[in-house]
């Protein structure tokens, strides 16, 4: 009787053993199942969201891929159509090239990274410098852009940081008093929108105390860049015969000498300055 009884008990504990992991596999199965079909029934009614979501709680291998881009697909358009261009980025680029959506996928991609590009720019031009990194920095990485957002970054950064420091260095000079190297400062600056009118204020500021330092030797017309006066010929006298010298084939500098000596002048060289004066400067 004790035999039976333990032969009994193992049959009992290999039913059992049997018995529970096929009630949790058939458990699971079910549940997939649910998540399944909650998540196709909110594709159909447009609710990506949700099915997404769904999709979610399964694993990578449990989630149906036509259903999954499906979904990606759906969603990244809403998002686009909300103006939210980088996280719609980031579900297309999600969507594998062997997907019957892989096509629209991609030309939809390029085609909101360019607008977020047209973002950037515009504030970029407008001197707003942080919204237009922040716009380039929430592409994803390989959004298909030309040239790629990463190299875009560092090429506005750089353009950015050498027309600022222009700026700067023009202003430091022009509260110095140093006038001549305001232009000098300013000759780094690039054509940016921003920084031009700026860069055009501090030219005329430069300017007028230029011309203010030589009212008061009425006498001279030029004054150089350590703060000489000169007595230069008129660049209307000179230019007619520079051309002449040109025209015979001798180089800018040999032209304008010659050019100048014919008019009675003699040059006067100030390192990065060189002028035609009528007699030497005082």
């Amino acid at each position: 009787m004790m035999v039976l009884s333990r032969y009994r008990w193992s049959i009992s504990l290999l039913i059992v053993a049997i018995a529970v992991p096929a009630s949790w596999w058939g458990w699971q199965n079910w549940q997939q199942r649910r998540i399944l079909s909650q998540a196709q029934q909110a594709l159909a009614t447009g609710d990506v969201v949700t099915c997404l979501d769904q999709l979610a709680k399964l694993s990578t291998t449990q989630q149906p891929p036509a259903l999954l881009n499906d979904c990606r697909w759906q969603r990244s358009q809403q998002l686009a159509a909300q103006g939210n261009f980088p996280e719609a980025l980031q579900l297309a680029l999600l969507i594998p090239a062997s997907d019957r959506q892989a096509a629209a996928a991609q030309a939809a991609a390029r085609r909101w990274g360019e607008q977020v590009r047209a973002q950037a720019e515009q504030q970029f031009l407008a001197g707003n410098w942080p919204a237009a990194q922040k716009l380039l920095n929430a592409l994803p990485a390989q959004t298909p852009l030309d040239p790629a957002p990463s190299v875009l970054l560092s090429r506005w950064q750089q353009q950015w940081q050498q027309d600022s420091q222009a700026i700067t260095q023009a202003r430091a000079a022009l509260e110095q008093a140093r006038w001549w190297d305001v232009d000098r400062a300013l000759a780094k600056l690039s054509d940016h929108p921003y920084w031009q009118p700026q860069a055009q204020a501090l030219r005329q500021q430069a300017q007028q105390s230029i011309q203010q330092l030589a009212q008061q030797r009425p006498n001279a017309t030029t004054v150089a860049e350590d703060g000489t006066v000169i007595d230069s010929v008129a660049e209307a006298d000179l230019e007619p015969r520079y051309r002449q010298y040109l025209a015979q084939g001798l180089s800018d500098y040999e032209a304008w000498q010659r050019a100048c000596q014919d008019l009675g002048g003699q040059v006067i060289d100030r390192g990065p300055e060189a002028f035609c004066s009528r007699n030497e400067p005082s």
